[in-house]
């Protein structure tokens, strides 16, 4: 551009010499000086043409390096990109990527879904108070339950669960389990985990219509223990067999352990007769516990989860065997529900001594005024988690799921011919449930307590008012 500036002044100052009307009024002298005059503009245009092509060359090389450095860098992300995707997963050469999820807390799994962890949680805050009789009963607050544990699988066939209790501020195994689940309908658990007997007790304290079990099932069955479990299933019928232990907090007394063998089966008469899964529900099942014992023997009930026994055995040696046997019921009729169990426990003595019989029974029903159902699981031959229609919310206007509840029960640990008078407890409980979320539960119950003059202490009838807030991950 510059160049073509220069030539277009040149010519048109030889063509203004050339002109006759110039050559008349244009002197030599003056001539003289226009051409100096253009001989300073070209040599001031050289100079400015010299500048642009120094910065034009400094542009280009700066380009040149850039241009460099970015096909270095490509190369790089491209060596890193490969180096990557050779990288195998921790979970044993799986190729492909990992896998996170999170409801309701996160998951992390291999692409081939054989290898994960997920942990979890619950947390029980309740506040008990005692309107008194006979007894001074203490009235408290307390996290009844907060556990914290993970589970997963360990490859195609195996899986995992490490489940630890801190609430009342002990710490306590709860579930420690290896399950093999490479047999069809069945899976085989190995650890620290509860016994195949009573339907109440082997459904999570999550999923439970009060805040506490009866008395009758605490009096009778049992809590996690070390042993052996096949459980066994389909749709609508449920079984389970095991041999245990005692459970892992026990000391090394030097002394054997009691050894225990249970066995629990249940149907869904409804769904077995062609209803549909997750329709209405009739269960019916039944268990027997044969218990070995080495040392004393005990039975005993409180009113309450974190209260005072109050109808107890007390310990009996001479115990030859314990055998508890139970009979189940329970259905679903829309947002209508039943359950209830009988227990006796027949304990065999040696010495001469007489035989000991006790037994007890719970009967309750629940109503859900927002119309959910209660979820019932045919596999497992138990109650599972409430997730209402409309979770709790104050902005979409979401009510959640209201439950209201009722139980009888009664506990009998006297046996007259045996010389054993335990007590015997009646209790009759009334509660409502409001389900937040599928994971967020506030409850409250009342229960009307009545004891025999083999109480603990005789005729001592508190009435006992429960909270809860409740909260699972």
């Amino acid at each position: 551009m510059i160049k073509k500036t220069l030539l277009l002044s040149s010519a048109a100052f030889v063509m203004a010499i050339a002109s006759p009307a110039g050559a008349a009024e244009i002197t030599m002298e003056q001539m003289q000086k226009n051409f100096e005059q253009l001989s300073a503009q070209v040599q001031d245009l050289t100079t400015i043409v010299k500048q642009q092509n120094q910065t034009i060359q400094q542009q280009n090389a700066q380009i040149t390096s850039q241009k460099a450095q970015l096909e270095e860098q490509g190369e790089e992300q491209a060596a890193v990109a490969e180096a990557m995707a050779n990288i195998a997963p921790a979970a044993g050469g799986v190729s492909g990527n990992v896998k996170i999820t999170m409801k309701p807390s996160p998951k992390i799994e291999s692409a081939d879904g054989n290898y994960s962890f997920q942990p979890f949680g619950r947390v029980h805050l309740d506040a008990t108070h005692f309107d008194d009789d006979k007894k001074d009963h203490a009235s408290n607050a307390n996290f009844r339950r907060a556990r914290l544990g993970m589970k997963g699988k360990l490859g195609e066939d195996f899986a995992y669960k490490s489940e630890v209790d801190f609430g009342e501020e002990n710490v306590n195994f709860k579930e420690v389990t290896l399950t093999y689940t490479g047999i069809d309908s069945a899976d085989v658990k190995i650890g620290h985990l509860k016994p195949s007997f009573g339907m109440e007790q082997n459904t999570s304290s999550n999923y439970i219509e009060f805040i506490e079990r009866s008395a009758p099932t605490n009096a009778f069955t049992r809590d996690e223990e070390i042993g052996i479990n096949v459980l066994a299933g389909g749709s609508n019928w449920s079984l389970g067999a095991g041999i245990f232990n005692e459970d892992a907090g026990n000391d090394d007394t030097g002394d054997d352990e009691d050894i225990t063998v249970d066995v629990r089966g249940s149907v869904n008469i409804l769904g077995l007769a062609g209803n549909n899964v997750g329709d209405n529900v009739l269960h019916l099942g039944a268990g027997i516990s044969h218990r070995y014992p080495t040392g004393n023997v005990r039975f005993s009930a409180k009113p309450a989860g974190d209260g005072d026994r109050v109808i107890d055995t007390g310990n009996f040696a001479a115990a030859d065997s314990v055998h508890v046997y139970g009979a189940e019921a329970a259905g679903v009729f829309g947002p209508v529900s039943f359950q209830g169990e009988y227990f006796m426990a027949d304990v065999s003595r040696n010495g001469g001594r007489m035989d000991a019989e006790f037994d007890g029974y719970y009967a309750q029903a629940g109503w859900f005024l927002t119309g959910e159902r209660r979820p019932y699981k045919g596999k497992t031959g138990n109650f599972s988690r409430v997730k209402p229609k409309a979770p709790f919310s104050l902005k979409n206007g979401g009510l959640g799921a209201v439950e209201v509840v009722a139980r009888h029960s009664n506990t009998d640990l006297n046996d007259a011919g045996a010389g054993i008078m335990g007590g015997e407890l009646e209790q009759n409980s009334a509660g409502i449930n409001w389900h937040l979320t599928d994971y967020v539960r506030l409850m409250a119950n009342v229960i009307d307590v009545d004891t025999d003059s083999n109480g603990v202490v005789a005729d001592d009838d508190p009435t006992v008012y429960n909270v809860r807030a409740q909260w699972d991950f």
